[in-house]
């Protein structure tokens, strides 16, 4: 069974404790709150490395940008990396999928170039950038492997034109 979420509107949250799930909820609010609330809010919409406590050490990025490795490490390393150069980047979810063990989410972001992007200095150039992610999870609600499609040609050109 598919379930989508609106959002906006929030049931019962199970909480993420360090490396142990409360569940107060069934597995599909689980996967939400850790693909909304931690990856996106914590790691990427904040660049806090904390929320890297959802990947799974074995974590694997099947699209992984040249400068960082498919690893988890690498992965939080390219999480700070855009926050540095997009601090006030900003990812809405505008629609979340749950199957089984994956999560399909749709996003808009938003953000200023402030910083070094992939060698690129600063332009303070206004910047949006949509994308899709299909993330599947492991037996401990954590991410594992991550598939993602993102339009880094219209992003290159906004801080490049």
């Amino acid at each position: 069974m598919v379930e989508t979420w609106s959002f906006g509107v929030h049931g019962r949250r199970p909480v993420f404790e360090g490396d142990i799930v409360t569940e107060t909820g069934n597995r599909r609010e689980i996967m939400r709150h850790v693909y909304v609330d931690i990856w996106i809010g914590e790691l990427w919409n904040k660049g806090d490395p904390a929320g890297s406590r959802i990947l799974s050490e074995n974590f694997f990025d099947h699209r992984p940008i040249d400068d960082f490795p498919n690893t988890k490490q690498g992965h939080v390393d390219m999480a700070i990396d855009w926050h540095q150069a997009f601090p006030d980047l900003t990812f809405d979810i505008e629609e979340v999928l749950v199957d089984g063990d994956k999560l399909v989410a749709r996003y808009n972001s938003s953000g200023t170039h402030t910083g070094v992007l992939s060698g690129i200095a600063a332009t303070g150039r206004p910047v949006s950038l949509s994308g899709i992610d299909i993330m599947r999870f492991d037996a401990d609600n954590r991410l594992a492997e991550w598939w993602h499609n993102e339009d880094m040609f219209g992003l290159m050109q906004q801080i490049t034109e």
